[in-house]
């Protein structure tokens, strides 16, 4: 199949993989390089292998390429804009398919950096979900989802990067039944009122990693290993001074060095 690749962020695994498959990625489109400097490995591949690449500013210069993605598949790996309805709409029309890699188990923790609210809430795993685009945030058609177990000593850090490498195999996976034809989409279930702050708040906040220091050390573990050590550290204040609390293995896996 033919691929139009939308990106603003370090996806270059993924694009690397895309690169390998018999899939032919015919077009890189991408933010303002400056703004997102994360994605120059993917443009620097793109321009070894001789991809053309799309830089627009704003998303409502996304109506105009609509023309240039005739007869592919467009796929969103951390593009930095909302595609507006309008762009939506001529989608549709022209039955294109557009599709999303989101790196947690929707409906569960949608919206950007969202990984350290799954480190924070105890979750036990995590995923990789491929789902087709709407006018929601992270909202459309559940066309697959692969699960890994996220260890106890995980942190924001180790997951985003065992995310960006399960990526791959569920993207591939889930092009492979498009092109056969097997491809089914499933409305994403209600959250029932489920909310966590990631949807609220999708930066995470100094606020977020402070403690409350009446509670036993136990309940507030998912806590600080959610916190960044160095960005923003978990902590809680003594005499109006913020003490900061750090967590680390004495006999830690020498394989294991972004987990606590």
């Amino acid at each position: 199949m033919k691929i139009t690749y939308f990106s603003s962020g370090p996806r270059q695994q993924l694009f690397e993989a895309l690169l390998a498959s018999k899939h032919d990625v015919v077009r890189v489109v991408t933010t303002d390089p400056e703004r997102w400097p994360k994605v120059g490995p993917t443009l620097a591949l793109a321009k070894a292998h001789g991809i053309p690449v799309v830089k627009i500013k704003h998303k409502d210069e996304l109506d105009r390429l609509v023309p240039l993605l005739e007869g592919t598949v467009c796929l969103s790996a951390g593009f930095a804009f909302l595609f507006p309805a309008s762009f939506l709409t001529l989608i549709e029309q022209q039955h294109l398919m557009l599709l999303n890699v989101h790196g947690t188990l929707l409906p569960k923790y949608r919206g950007g950096r969202t990984l350290n609210w799954v480190i924070a809430h105890g979750e036990t795993e995590s995923g990789v979900t491929v789902h087709q685009i709407d006018t929601g945030m992270d909202t459309g058609p559940i066309l697959l989802q692969r699960r890994f177990p996220v260890s106890a000593f995980d942190t924001g850090k180790s997951l985003y990067r065992k995310t960006l490498a399960f990526e791959p195999e569920v993207v591939l996976e889930a092009l492979a039944l498009l092109e056969v034809g097997k491809a089914e989409f499933t409305p994403q279930p209600r959250l029932n009122g489920h909310k966590h702050p990631g949807l609220e708040v999708p930066d995470r906040q100094p606020e977020h990693s402070e403690l409350d220091a009446s509670q036993p050390l136990c309940d507030l573990y998912d806590t600080i290993r959610a916190a960044d050590p160095v960005d923003y550290p978990a902590h809680f204040f003594v005499e109006g001074q913020k003490v900061c609390v750090k967590l680390w293995r004495d006999d830690k896996p020498a394989d294991e060095g972004d987990l606590i």
